[in-house]
């Protein structure tokens, strides 16, 4: 096993790392001797040069068959980079999680500085602070957030924080980039410097992107296995998390426009997340 190639969505290969896939696999919620025969199952079917993607549906198959209740957050990561290729609905996602957290959330919102005007993805207020939040969605794999996206958004931040000085907007405590992936180690050391918060996969180590969601139970509804068409039509409806499914399956096929047998489908799987 230690001699096969795996290719990464970013192109790049590695060696196949077992311990790697053993904790993603223990992650998911499956016990010790589940996760072993997941496993067992798995590395046969494994060759040179497969892809991560590859990996990643036999893996989520395997976990699928043995308990359907924790698949969901063996999935969370692809489903984040598949709930909407223009980012808006990563953006209603962030607000959703952070209503949940206890944050006032707004989306889109035009803010004044001192000497333009940005477009803020969420202006989340929580006793009496108030956050300009910077989503950053990546579609794919392998794609961190880059140090421009930490300079441009405390840029941003600073001609809005001028902006409140002289009366032209409300004051902002901090700006906050979220995304979906990883950060480079340069946005790192540079939000630590400047003292702006992070919020992505894996960071902050104690309280990151997925143990938010994990915890507050807030999953993207693109967990749930089904077609991309009807994916689409979900989210064009502002369905974008569990939480926003109707209870009933009638009420989710007249508003989705899906077949009933499709949206009992989905409510039952749905079950699994809340």
């Amino acid at each position: 096993m230690e001699k096969i190639k795996v290719v990464k969505e970013s192109g790049e290969s590695e060696f196949y790392n077992h311990s790697k896939v053993a904790i993603a696999i223990r992650r998911s919620g499956l016990s010790a001797k589940a996760s072993k025969d997941v496993l067992e199952k798995l590395e046969p079917q494994l060759y040179d040069g497969i892809k991560t993607k590859k990996i990643y549906a036999i893996l989520f198959k395997l976990i699928e068959e043995r308990k359907p209740e924790v698949s969901h957050k063996y999935n969370l990561k692809r489903a984040l980079m598949e709930i909407g290729p223009a980012g808006y609905e990563f953006e209603d996602f962030i607000a959703r999680l952070l209503t949940l957290e206890g944050y006032r959330s707004e989306l889109r919102q035009f803010i004044p500085g001192k000497c333009i005007t940005h477009e803020i993805d969420v202006v989340a207020a929580k006793n009496g602070d108030v956050f300009m939040v910077e989503c950053k969605f990546h579609s794919s794999g392998g794609i961190k957030t880059r140090i421009q996206d930490a300079l441009y958004t405390y840029a941003r931040f600073l001609d809005i924080k001028e902006g409140a000085k002289i009366g032209k907007c409300r004051d902002f405590k901090l700006p906050w980039l979220i995304t979906n992936t990883k950060f480079s180690n340069d946005v790192v050391d540079y939000a630590g410097c400047t003292s702006f918060p992070l919020l992505g996969w894996h960071y902050p180590f104690e309280n990151s992107l997925e143990h938010l969601i994990e915890t507050r139970k807030c999953y993207p509804i693109s967990v749930i296995p089904m077609s991309t068409k009807v994916l689409t039509k979900l989210l064009q409806k502002k369905i974008v998390t569990v939480y926003d499914l109707p209870e009933s399956p009638a009420k989710l096929e007249e508003i989705a426009g899906i077949t009933k047998a499709t949206a009992k489908t989905i409510l039952e799987k749905a079950e699994y997340a809340r």
